[in-house]
């Protein structure tokens, strides 16, 4: 089923910079029993992140039996459309997942590794619904296309958190985050969780994360009080999280950090 189309502006591939994060679990290795999965394909032979290749496509799959279902939104270089309901199969006897919509859509095989980059097909020349002819299906089309499912992020990673405007304000850093294990509307996952600063405290955050790439943010309701972005991406096993542009202000002081948390 479709869902009207929006676009919403996407944040520059330039602002990633380097902040990593480490969980203090094992991720979780996925098994076709139903869960969803968030996953990130790009045309291309090779996962940027955020990603540069375009077109791209964030969402999440489920595997429950020999069915398989999805939401998936695409992105180009400019902005990203509404999530988009996918349906499809999956073989168990192969690891073949089919997932389609207009007879527009992706296949792949389940890799024998969890987190690991696969090959995607694409059916009917792009993974868009025919009512839409953009530049995006052309370079899908024209190119060879990969993917790879992300692991939860649920755990505490910690790291060296930098401000190079504000030396005096560098120092360790951490973000705790719990992953929902269902999608939104538009594919991406909920997170909350906590993020502490050098020398500033701990400030709660909420946001997504959608193949890779991560949003939190929080704004304190106070008379006084700071607002809070983060935004960044983690690697395919949610070992690391890189911290591109994380920022606390308040009226007044301002602060942007980087850095890599594991």
């Amino acid at each position: 089923m479709k869902r009207g189309l929006r676009f919403a502006l996407l944040l520059p591939a330039a602002v990633l910079i380097g902040c990593v994060v480490s969980p203090t679990s094992s991720p979780t290795t996925p098994t076709p029993t139903g869960d969803w999965t968030n996953w990130q394909i790009q045309a291309g032979t090779a996962i940027t992140s955020p990603p540069n290749t375009y077109p791209s496509f964030l969402g999440a799959i489920q595997i429950q039996s020999t069915q398989a279902s999805g939401i998936f939104t695409t992105v180009n270089s400019t902005g990203s459309s509404t999530g988009l309901d996918y349906a499809g199969n999956y073989a168990p006897t192969t690891g073949v997942v089919t997932l389609a919509t207009y007879g527009y859509g992706f296949t792949y095989t389940e890799p024998a590794s969890p987190y690991t980059l696969v090959p995607v097909g694409v059916i009917g020349g792009c993974v868009y619904p025919p009512t839409y002819t953009g530049p995006e299906c052309l370079a899908i089309f024209a190119s060879p296309s990969v993917g790879v499912e992300i692991a939860p992020l649920n755990g505490t990673y910690t790291g060296t958190l930098t401000d190079s405007a504000a030396p005096s304000m560098s120092g360790t850093g951490s973000l705790t985050l719990t992953q929902s294990s269902t999608p939104n509307a538009s594919g991406a996952f909920p997170l909350t969780g906590t993020v502490t600063f050098p020398t500033l405290g701990t400030f709660p955050l909420t946001g997504t994360v959608s193949g890779e790439g991560i949003a939190l943010n929080y704004c304190s309701t106070a008379v006084i009080g700071p607002c809070i972005s983060l935004t960044g991406s983690a690697n395919p096993t949610a070992t690391q999280i890189t911290a591109s542009n994380l920022t606390w202000a308040e009226t007044g002081p301002s602060y942007t950090f980087t850095g890599t948390l594991q």
